[in-house]
């Protein structure tokens, strides 16, 4: 006879919540790669001060620190916490940074 356990299911979650992060990840990059893009032309064509990278700079830093904060908290055992902090912090940082995008080229 088989106890159930635990361990083998929050193994499987532990590698899905990564492999989510790393599809959360790759998308907020993209987002910080066209601001970089958008940033560089609104130095071009408007004249802007180069310092307009830097909240772009602050959001490439700051996310991966992040998500392995929320690593941490899943692995802690606050596992919905964890994914809806993720989830909401991609959601603000690409949300600021088409404000920010828009607010310079336009």
């Amino acid at each position: 006879m088989q106890y159930y356990s635990d361990q083998q299911n929050h193994s499987a979650l532990k590698v899905i919540f990564m492999f989510v992060q790393m599809i959360v990840l790759c998308v907020v990059y993209i987002i910080v790669y066209t601001s970089f893009v958008a940033v560089k032309y609104a130095i071009e064509q408007y004249g802007v001060s180069p310092m307009m990278y830097f909240p772009v700079v602050v959001a490439l830093v700051v996310f991966p620190i992040l998500l392995y904060k929320y690593r941490q908290m899943f692995n802690a055992g606050k596992m919905l916490g964890a994914f809806i902090w993720m989830m909401a912090t991609a959601s603000l940082i690409i949300v600021l940074l088409y404000v920010y995008v828009a607010q310079i080229t336009g």
